[in-house]
């Protein structure tokens, strides 16, 4: 984590985290200039579909994570949310785990009761049976 950053917001028109290398010059079109002791600094600018845009008193400053390699899952594992622009993507998964069926289904001869060993007879709440894995 990087102390304040994590206050800026994801928008995907907003302005990419800048990483500084130390190397950046006016002269060669960079944003300033930097010295080696600036490596590793990151900037963050106003900016919305590539142009500047002031921030006025109590505005949100926004940016673009641009995780470009990043499925949906990624960025929910890493960020803890799946951006609008890439909840496309998702593949949905099968269940890994059989279906639990009650005593009165159909496939009640794949079934062992349980109730004994619960102590109960089946009453509201409790478990009565597993299908057969």
């Amino acid at each position: 984590l990087v102390p304040v950053m994590d206050l800026v917001n994801h928008e995907e028109s907003g302005g990419k985290f800048l990483e500084l290398s130390g190397e950046e010059r006016l002269k060669k079109g960079d944003i300033l200039d930097t010295t080696e002791d600036d490596s590793g600094t990151f900037i963050v600018r106003s900016m919305r579909h590539g142009r500047k845009k002031p921030l006025r008193k109590g505005q949100e400053l926004l940016a673009n994570y641009n995780v470009p390699n990043y499925s949906p899952l990624d960025w929910f594992l890493n960020l803890g949310f799946v951006p609008p622009e890439r909840s496309t993507s998702w593949t949905k998964i099968d269940a890994a785990l059989p279906p639990i069926h009650s005593s009165r289904d159909s496939h009640s001869h794949h079934q062992h009761n349980l109730a004994g060993s619960y102590g109960g007879g089946g009453g509201g709440g409790t478990i009565t049976s597993f299908e057969n894995l």
